[in-house]
């Protein structure tokens, strides 16, 4: 390789710290600053590559961490004097030649280093994502990545070959229409969410519409798009192949301007996928729509023309994909200067006031001692209120207010809003939580009711008992603690009662599996610990859902029974039992049915049921779809639960699911729920 300084290229150990510390000094204020500690656990990991002169001085390096499916750029630092010389390009092609099962390099940069924002572009990362940055002034961090599966070799982020409904994509104007206010020009875009045609359309977007939303210098705007756009079914496409038809198109269509070249990168990235319709106003480009078809297939079409030729066949679609992805979630304190930044009117139930909500979001927050008030962040923006009553009655939670964006999806978060604060009460120790109604968004209710709160005049209440015991032992407990509400539980059923009472174990009729589950689809379903330690945590849709599906190979189905409950026990490298959920269904089926019938639950990608399967298409897997999952406060491990077996002489089978009886039941919980 030629360079105007000839480099080479090598991966950095320890022997190399105080270099690339001097280095990465030199522009600390751009890259960031690393201690020297944590800049020797990278080099001690082998995760910094680095670019010498042929005299041995360091004058570049890439600093990474790799993740099963994707590296995270932590710097790329290259000394100013030889900059323009390919030198980082040179870096990050190095690590792309690294990847294994890699599928995607991802960084963050602040906006505002418009020098380093080029660098990424023409390296061919794409920016999909923004957040304020954790420093006092809070500059936007973009999010770039860079897909380095470039082949769709199983068909995993497109429609299926025996699926009815029409795929296309969309471009920015279309977009843009669909969040607009209603006008002539909109409405034609808003034609397409017709109801008649749900079933009848598929919508994709490229990823070039990151690249237009990022030249929106709105940061409320360009907020709003980010988190529109990541809701969408995005294309993966050929890039060698969008690189050809790109050139193609510059004969037919102008290339001047950014909003031209953004423009055929649109349909070029369209031609390369497997989608083959591209939905636009676009005047200018549906007068070269014949052309556009001969050189790449792809058929330009205006959205009223689409609507018409669909409208005698969209009854008979039954199917419509969902996809959340992309979520960042995370708690954060509120404090009172935060209110100036809430947009409190999506806060807001029908005919509420504005000044009085205001109002009594001060009276908590003038109170931290005896409140904790959050803000639910995902991806940098509010979509849920939360206040926690600190109270010294610490058997009962109390939630005095809770409220959902009316702006974002309100039964996404606001299943994830109950679910995790039964899952705080669980933690805590609090075998009660209580809703206060005069603090609710109206939105809340039904889904209160769905999760088996208990309407009680001013409040809706939920137990989370976390014992193995009788159900007269339960009621015991409820009844010493909260005398007034025992009433209401009497006369349930027993597997209702479990239920009302999870994670409780009290119906001993009611069977149990051991469960294995590879700590990748844990992380995804059920471990919320260990997403939160992750950068980018696991599949943030299912982790929001009370209810959720499991793919797995079919075994042991005759024994797999619904009702039951399951115990998860994640294999290597955590090796223990984290969390109890219940068993509600179980499905046998082909791979492409339980998909088709389950994706609304976002659990587990094509690619995993496809390699499930052995790539066979006709062999029959299992759907275990499942609810009420708490964790365990104390993950049992390996050991401890060698030890219980042992003393009730079971067997170990770690490899597929196994029944556990009750009395072995108790000890793990006694294990999981210790309060030690």
């Amino acid at each position: 390789m030629t360079f105007q300084t000839q480099i080479q290229l090598e991966s950095l150990s320890e022997d190399d710290l105080n270099a690339v510390d001097r280095l990465g000094s030199r522009y600390k204020k751009t890259i960031g600053f690393l201690t020297k500690e944590t800049l020797r656990d990278y080099l001690k990991q082998g995760r910094v590559l680095g670019a010498r002169t042929l005299s041995g001085e360091l004058i570049g390096y890439l600093l990474y961490a790799d993740y099963p499916d994707r590296f995270r750029i932590g710097q790329l630092c290259v000394a100013e004097e030889h900059r323009g010389e390919g030198i980082a390009r040179s870096l990050v092609d190095r690590l792309k030649e690294q990847a294994t099962t890699q599928k995607l390099i991802k960084l963050r940069c602040r906006r505002d280093f418009k020098e380093a924002s080029k660098t990424w572009k023409a390296l061919g990362f794409i920016p999909l994502d923004e957040k304020p940055g954790r420093s006092a002034e809070g500059h936007l961090l973009t999010l770039w990545c860079y897909q380095l599966s470039h082949d769709d070799e199983l068909g995993l982020w497109t429609a299926s070959a025996t699926d009815d409904t029409l795929d296309i994509t969309i471009d920015a104007h279309i977009f843009y229409d669909f969040d607009a206010e209603v006008t002539p020009s909109s409405e034609i875009s808003k034609a397409l969410l017709n109801d008649f045609l749900v079933d009848s359309l598929n919508f994709w977007i490229t990823d070039e519409l990151f690249v237009e939303i990022g030249r929106q210098e709105d940061d409320e705007v360009r907020a709003r798009s980010l988190l529109r756009a990541q809701g969408m079914n995005r294309i993966m496409h050929d890039r060698k192949l969008a690189d050809d038809f790109t050139a193609l198109l510059k004969d037919i269509l102008s290339y001047d301007r950014d909003s031209d070249k953004s423009d055929i990168h649109h349909i070029a990235k369209t031609a390369a996928s497997d989608v083959k319709t591209f939905v636009t106003k676009d005047e200018k480009i549906l007068r070269r729509a014949p052309e556009i078809k001969s050189v790449t297939d792809v058929t330009v079409v205006h959205p009223v023309d689409l609507v018409g030729s669909i409208h005698e066949v969209a009854e008979r679609q039954n199917y419509s994909p969902s996809l959340v992805s992309g979520l960042s979630l995370r708690w954060v304190r509120m404090k009172g200067e935060d209110l100036a930044h809430l947009d409190l009117a999506t806060f807001q139930n029908s005919g509420e006031n504005n000044g009085i909500l205001t109002e009594r979001l001060r009276v908590f927050l003038a109170n931290p001692v005896n409140y904790n008030c959050q803000t639910l962040q995902s991806d940098g923006v509010a979509v849920a209120l939360r206040v926690l009553a600190l109270t010294e009655e610490v058997d009962f939670l109390e939630v005095p207010f809770a409220r959902i964006s009316n702006a974002t999806d309100t039964g996404l978060f606001g299943n994830f809003l109950l679910a995790d604060t039964l899952a705080y009460a669980v933690a805590e120790n609090c075998f009660c939580t209580e809703f206060l109604k005069e603090g609710l968004s109206v939105a809340l209710t039904p889904i209160l009711r769905r999760m088996e709160f208990t309407d009680s005049s001013s409040r809706w209440i939920k137990f989370t008992l976390c014992h193995c015991c009788d159900r007269q032992n339960a009621e015991t407990t409820i009844s010493q603690r909260a005398p007034s509400l025992i009433s209401s539980l009497v006369e349930i059923p027993e597997l209702e009662f479990e239920r009302m009472c999870a994670p409780l174990a009290s119906n001993p009729d009611l069977s149990t599996f051991l469960v294995p589950i590879v700590p990748s689809f844990a992380m995804g379903l059920i471990d919320q610990d260990q997403a939160a330690n992750d950068l980018f945590g696991g599949n943030g849709t299912s982790l929001l859902r009370w209810e959720n599906v499991y793919y797995r190979r079919k075994s042991r189905h005759k024994m797999l029974q619904a009702p039951a409950r399951i115990l998860w026990y994640v294999s290597d490298p955590r090796k223990a039992i984290i969390a109890v959920s219940h068993l509600d269904e179980v499905h046998i089926g082909k791979p492409k049915e339980l998909f088709s019938k389950f994706r609304k639950f976002g659990v587990l990608e094509w690619r995993d049921l496809y390699k499930m399967c052995g790539q066979d298409l006709e062999t029959e897997i299992m759907a275990l779809k499942f609810s009420r999952t708490f964790l365990f406060r104390h993950p049992v491990s390996l050991s401890d639960m060698r030890n219980i077996f042992t003393q009730d002489g079971i067997s170990e089978s770690l490899q597929s699911p196994s029944k556990i009886p009750f009395n072995t039941l108790a000890k793990i919980y006694t294990s999981g729920f210790s309060t030690q």
